[in-house]
């Protein structure tokens, strides 16, 4: 078994974990401090949806002027992306695959700055386990390998959707996960497909397979039949200024909270503004008001108002949403609002499918060649979850969010058991801050989680520097029985 040591761990080199690495090199500049940052694939900084292999035809959905690494540097990666093309500006809307370039570029340059204190190794996390007193974490690779660390950030983004229904193992075949490009391109052209979902991600796939693959028909499914508003073309105007007190006291109920922000947008609209304004302006006090919400309103909320809420909030790029308005009115792909009740492979290797179409009685069949799972990011945590969630549940380090959100995190960013408590040297930072924030899942927010966690945990580094050879502590108390 090998036992290497390291200060810090990061577990996961996607956005979250990438930035992490950057800004903790800069904030223990004067410590001794070493770095290891563990990643499933060589490709650092891209995760999911900045992989390489995707094509220029999928766009970020915010505009470059607040997509920089740095909240301090907003205008970092406009001018990482003028030394390309000059004519980029604050408002355009890049490809993702330019911004997984960034990051991977962020990150080189950081490790050029701070040598060898930085140390990037392919591998798989499957086991986080608390070494008794204050000897820190002890990490399994899927290797079989062992690593031991004072301190763990758990840098995890998000699982791959669920599927709605039970699928058997010949159904299960004809399945497509959301990013799984490569298969998506080995579809035969000319064949029907159907898109599971209507959200920001099934509008990537749409765009690519009608670039890629040319399908002979598309459908997009999902229970409402809801697609993304699209950004404006034009600059913003100066924003609205909102407080959070105007949506009600403590403890906000759905109803209300809905209530006035459709009450909020109409008074922005006559005063001849947009109701894009109010939600941007909304953004920044969103976690306030989500805090502000009992359980059992955070619940209604997702039942009932979460459709809606993510159409206006997760925009399209104009481009984008101008692409998915042509094969719209081309008659290209059709969107069904129905809910999906079985999956059947025929003998002619196509899925046979039954839907409740929304509203309606009679239910509607379908035969397509594949299925394009688009249900979203799935972010509960539970028996189907990756092996290292489920560990870090059943050894009591982990409490996941009851709403299905993600984990559950202090305001520095530590994990939390059932009963509160901070697990000492346990961290983590990613979208499933979700859980805690609401607002967590973008870069703009994420940029800002992962200095704030840098910062308190290099904090925390050198307070313990002079009292013991091994930062950070675990209670005893909190240790699995």
């Amino acid at each position: 078994m090998a036992n290497d040591s390291t200060s810090v761990i990061i577990v996961g080199g996607g956005l979250s974990g990438t930035l992490t690495a950057i800004n903790l090199l800069r904030y223990t500049v004067q410590q001794r401090v070493s770095i290891t940052l563990l990643n499933p694939t060589p490709a650092l900084g891209r995760g999911l949806a900045y992989r390489d292999h995707d094509n220029n035809d999928l766009l970020l959905n915010v505009p470059a002027g607040n997509m920089s690494a740095f909240a301090n540097a907003p205008s970092h990666f406009v001018e990482f992306c003028q030394r390309i093309d000059p004519s980029v500006s604050a408002g355009s809307f890049m490809p993702r695959r330019c911004y997984g370039d960034y990051l991977e570029h962020c990150l080189t340059d950081a490790m050029a700055a701070h040598p060898g204190r930085l140390h990037t190794r392919v591998a798989e996390v499957c086991e986080v386990r608390a070494l008794s007193e204050t000897k820190g974490f002890k990490v399994k690779l899927s290797s079989g390998q062992y690593l031991t660390a004072q301190h763990v950030v758990l840098a995890l983004g998000h699982q791959l959707p669920r599927f709605p229904i039970p699928l058997g193992p010949m159904e299960r075949d004809l399945i497509i996960d959301a990013w799984d490009f490569e298969r998506m391109n080995r579809l035969p052209s000319g064949v029907p497909i159907l898109i599971l979902g209507t959200g920001h991600t099934a509008v990537d796939v749409l765009l690519h397979l009608s670039q890629r693959v040319r399908p002979s028909a598309v459908w997009m499914a999902s229970r409402r039949g809801l697609l993304p508003a699209a950004h404006r073309l034009n600059l913003p105007p100066a924003p609205v200024v909102l407080s959070p007190d105007a949506f009600g006291e403590s403890p906000l109920r759905t109803r209300d909270l809905m209530h006035r922000l459709r009450r909020e947008v109409a008074r922005q609209i006559r005063r001849g503004l947009d109701w894009r304004d109010v939600l941007n302006q909304l953004r920044s006090h969103t976690p306030q008001l989500w805090q502000g919400m009992p359980l059992a309103e955070r619940q209604r909320f997702l039942r009932h108002a979460v459709p809606f809420w993510d159409i206006h909030r997760h925009r399209l790029a104009p481009l984008a949403a101008e692409r998915l308005q042509s094969l719209l009115a081309a008659g290209t792909v059709e969107v069904l609002a129905a809910r999906l009740l079985a999956v059947r492979k025929t003998r002619h290797d196509r899925l046979a499918l039954e839907f409740k179409p929304r509203g309606q009685t009679p239910t509607q069949a379908l035969s397509v060649a594949a299925i394009i799972n688009c249900t979203g990011p799935n972010m509960a945590i539970g028996p189907d979850s990756q092996p290292l969630l489920q560990q870090l549940t059943r050894d009591r380090l982990l409490a996941p969010d009851p709403c299905g959100l993600g984990l559950h995190v202090n305001d520095r960013h530590q994990l939390t058991n059932a009963q509160g408590n901070a697990i000492a040297g346990l961290w983590y930072v990613g979208p499933m801050l979700k859980a805690r924030y609401w607002e967590a899942i973008a870069a703009p927010e994420l940029r800002v989680h992962a200095q704030q966690l840098a910062q308190d945990l290099a904090m925390q580094m050198a307070a313990h520097s002079m009292s013991s050879p091994l930062p950070g502590t675990i209670n005893p108390a909190l240790m699995p029985g």
